[in-house]
């Protein structure tokens, strides 16, 4: 009501100035209004990332990091020096051919420091589980020490086929390690994808790596991962994870 009635006491010039300019601060909104949404996503995100960073205690849980190819320079002698992660995770392979160009490189130096390392695969739609399998068995060379396989299923905008057709396809993959490693992977997804494709009763018994960037995961989880802008020195900004220090460590590891 105040801000009413100083409108009313403007001049004519005064309204029209007022109003040219609410004008364009409306297009300007409209023009841009894609980076805008990104921008109030991202500042968001970050407030709730830190918090979730500030309210915990280290000691609570393990800590470790994902990698790939993305993330081109590694200072591995400042990184273990500065902030040694208790386990990493390396992008191997994606779909049925695709290898990471880093990871054979990474996978060497970080088990030079006496980190502990493990794999994941990056599910595609357009080729069969099995076959996305052998390809990562074939290239992720796991032996004893190293961390269970992870398969990484997320939404993605090729998805093809019925959810029968994927969850099929996502079975084959998951039998086709055990087959191989004598153990299921860990599997890597957000909540709702969980709910959506994995609500079978045959991965009851899986052990689960979360997403969720904006609060603690509404579904159960044996690691989450809590942020994709986490500082870490000797690399930068990028994915953290925690495995709560209730969970049997030993049980993550392949025999």
């Amino acid at each position: 009501m105040i801000a009413f009635k100083m409108i009313l006491k403007l001049k004519k010039k005064q309204l029209v100035i007022l109003l040219l300019t609410l004008i364009a601060g409306f297009s300007v909104g409209w023009i841009y209004k894609v980076e805008i949404k990104h921008y109030l996503i991202k500042q968001y995100k970050a407030y709730h990332q830190n918090k979730i960073i500030k309210n915990t205690n280290p000691e609570d849980f393990y800590w470790g990091i994902d990698l790939s190819h993305h993330q081109k320079n590694v200072n591995w002698e400042r990184l273990v020096r500065e902030n040694k992660p208790d386990f990493i995770f390396l992008k191997a392979t994606e779909g049925s051919t695709h290898k990471d160009t880093r990871y054979k490189s990474y996978k060497k130096k970080a088990e030079a420091l006496n980190l502990t390392v493990g794999a994941y695969h990056f599910f595609s739609y357009s080729s069969p589980g099995k076959q996305q399998a052998e390809h990562f068995i074939k290239t992720a060379g796991l032996s004893k020490g190293n961390l269970i396989p992870v398969l990484d299923v997320e939404f993605t905008r090729n998805m093809t086929g019925t959810k029968e057709q994927i969850v099929n396809e996502i079975k084959a993959f998951c039998n086709a390690i055990y087959d191989y490693y004598g153990v299921y992977p860990i599997i890597y997804c957000a909540c709702d994808y969980r709910k959506k494709y994995l609500n079978d009763p045959f991965f009851t018994d899986f052990s689960f790596w979360i997403s969720d960037l904006w609060r603690k995961p509404t579904c159960s989880f044996t690691i989450w991962q809590y942020t994709d802008q986490g500082p870490v020195i000797g690399i930068g900004n990028i994915d953290n994870n925690r495995i709560n220090r209730t969970v049997n460590f030993n049980l993550l590891l392949l025999d």
